[in-house]
C-alpha cells in the first residue's frame, strides 16, 4: 500500500471540506508531506475500519477534543462536517455541556496538589 501524494491528499480534503484548512495550507508551504501525515493520522484513527464508533460519533469526539484544546479552526471544520452528518442543536448543546463538565472536573483534579499542600 502506497501513501497518497500531498497533491492527492489536498484534493481529497478540498472535496470533503470545501477548502484546505488554513493551518494545513501554512504547513504545506513549509513541507507538503504534512498533508500526508495528517491524512494518515486520520486514516488510523477516525477513519480506521476497526474504529468501533460510527463516523458521526467519531467526529463528535474529535470536536469535543478540539473544543477542549482550543483549536478554533478544527472546531469550525468539524462542526461543518457534523452539520453535513446531521448533528442536531440538542446533540451539539449536550456535547458542549459534557466538555464543560469534563473541563471543570479537570480543574478540580488539577487543584488537588494545591489543596493537599495547603493542608499539610
Amino acid at each position: 500500500m502506497h501513501a497518497p501524494t500531498p497533491e492527492q491528499v489536498e484534493a481529497m480534503m478540498i472535496e470533503k471540506m470545501g477548502a484546505l484548512p488554513q493551518s494545513l495550507n501554512s504547513a504545506k508551504a513549509i513541507d507538503p508531506r504534512f498533508l500526508v501525515e495528517q491524512a494518515m493520522s486520520s486514516k488510523f484513527s477516525v477513519q480506521d475500519e476497526k474504529n468501533p464508533f460510527d463516523p458521526k460519533t467519531s467526529m463528535m469526539i474529535a470536536l469535543a477534543a478540539s473544543i477542549t484544546l482550543g483549536s478554533d479552526e478544527c472546531v469550525m471544520e468539524q462542526t461543518r462536517m457534523l452539520k453535513k452528518m446531521g448533528i442536531t442543536k440538542e446533540e451539539l448543546a449536550y456535547l458542549v455541556r459534557i466538555v464543560k463538565h469534563a473541563q471543570g472536573s479537570a480543574v478540580m483534579g488539577n487543584a488537588k496538589a494545591a489543596f493537599d499542600t495547603f493542608e499539610s
